[in-house]
């Protein structure tokens, strides 16, 4: 029988504003309420609020005006087709599919980091490196910082799409403690972390060189190793190896 996931926290609240949408009448056009109101309501912080947003609207479901607010849009009209980003990590099919999708994103996104990169740019990839390697003891599994790399790094191209890519995917980009990937003792939970850290240290030395095709190299395979960690994860899940 399938294993119920627990839904992610950002989904949760794009579907409480969802809510809020239908039960208080607005239209398109009419305003939501302030971040902080809708914080309160939700008992969630900023960030989670602003990536819900983002999400929807990615979906075109609401709109930004710079200076005045969020706006329910129009919704789109059903195509049957599939949304640009999964709902909830729930099927490892879908997270294979999305991995591959960011390799082609974040590989390029590598290379014109190496290529534009400022120290302040260099000092934020560094800070989240730190953070990362402060969470190998604890149950996040590093998500947040691992996040905050890859942010840095869409930052450091100096083009917009690549942040916003990152920002309207949210704590999906990074969906191992979502999943619901555990290990059988902490020094497994450890040595896991620290493949990735040493992954992100060699795009982080090539992005600091100015080296943009060793940092696309760098960037590829740690995302495929990743692709490969989260299939390998599931098959040894489906045989009762880990856990």
């Amino acid at each position: 029988m399938p294993v119920a996931h627990p839904i992610h926290l950002t989904d949760r609240v794009k579907l409480d504003l969802m809510r809020l949408i239908e039960g208080d009448a607005l239209k398109p056009g009419d305003k939501l309420p302030a971040a902080d109101e809708l914080c309160r309501q939700f008992g969630v912080s900023r960030t989670v609020v602003r990536e819900a947003i983002a999400s929807l609207k990615a979906e075109g479901r609401l709109r930004s005006l710079r200076g005045s607010g969020v706006y329910v849009e129009t919704p789109p009209a059903a195509t049957g087709g599939l949304a640009m980003f999964m709902a909830a990590p729930e099927e490892i099919g879908d997270i294979l599919d999305f991995m591959e999708f960011r390799i082609s994103v974040e590989v390029e996104a590598a290379g014109l980091a190496a290529e534009r990169r400022t120290e302040v740019n260099l000092l934020r990839m560094a800070q989240a490196l730190a953070q990362f390697r402060l969470h190998f003891s604890d149950k996040t599994l590093a998500t947040d910082a691992d996040r905050a790399f890859h942010r840095a790094i869409a930052d450091a191209t100096s083009n917009k799409r690549f942040r916003l890519f990152v920002d309207e995917v949210g704590e999906r980009l990074i969906p191992r403690r979502a999943l619901g990937a555990t290990f059988a003792d902490q020094k497994s939970t450890t040595e896991f972390l620290e493949v990735i850290d040493a992954e992100h240290r060699r795009i982080f030395d090539a992005i600091s060189d100015r080296k943009p095709d060793e940092a696309r190299i760098a960037m590829r395979r740690h995302l495929e190793d990743g692709r490969r960690r989260y299939r390998d994860w599931r098959l040894r899940q489906d045989v009762g190896l880990v856990g």
